[in-house]
């Protein structure tokens, strides 16, 4: 069996600038997921941990006194945040709702273990941010405009009783889900289109890249 990949990565040529991912089948049949990068391809489990190996958060359980723990548990965290990402633009929404969702768990561990560390509180806004996002896109594909609503509110609620008032009100976070809140009130479609064009270019001119993929997309279906 040649170790080559040359003939692989030409087959799936690198685009600067896009985020490349695909859904595949390994050859025993299980699904896999595949980023590409500049220099190859990175692949993650559908399944359980991205990596294929036990849950280091399930091996700590309660314990938060051995420091191995915490760095693993924190590469896990990462694993977990991007898989999500990779399953939000697969449209997978559902099942990276459930992969924020663990990393939230791991977050509230870390939380537990080391306290009010910057790392540990960055973590938590990503995960609740990420999990809110994912679980109001995964109601939109259902038609549930009322739960789409009811997950982002709920991460904000989130977001308000973690975050001081004047780092929540400038959060890119709150902005990110306050703006697709606002995306979910019945607009007539030409001034939709105008609202979101705008909104679009003050997410830009922020650097709020989330916020503007999102306005991409609704701009890119109208």
């Amino acid at each position: 069996m040649s170790h080559d990949l040359t003939d692989l990565l030409r087959e799936w040529p690198f685009q600067p600038g896009d985020f490349m991912t695909r859904a595949v089948t390994g050859d025993d049949g299980r699904p896999l997921l595949q980023i590409r990068v500049d220099l190859g391809i990175l692949q993650m489990e559908l399944d359980g941990r991205p990596d294929g190996q036990a849950s280091a958060l399930a091996a700590a359980g309660s314990s938060h006194q051995d420091p191995d723990h915490a760095r693993s548990i924190r590469a896990e965290l990462t694993q977990f945040d991007s898989r999500a990402q990779v399953l939000l633009v697969l449209g997978e929404h559902a099942r990276a709702a459930q992969d924020a969702d663990h990393m939230l768990q791991c977050a509230r561990w870390l939380a537990e273990a080391a306290g009010d560390d910057p790392a540990t509180q960055h973590a938590l806004v990503r995960s609740i941010t990420l999990r809110a996002r994912a679980a109001s896109q995964a109601a939109l594909a259902g038609k549930r405009t009322d739960l789409a609503r009811l997950a982002l509110e709920g991460g904000l609620a989130e977001l308000k009783s973690l975050l001081s008032p004047e780092a929540f009100e400038n959060a890119n976070e709150v902005h990110l889900l306050n703006g697709m809140k606002d995306l979910l009130v019945p607009r007539l479609p030409g001034s939709q289109r105008a609202e979101l064009e705008d909104r679009l270019r003050k997410a830009l001119a922020a650097e709020n890249y989330e916020l503007a993929a999102i306005l991409r997309d609704e701009l890119r279906m109208m």
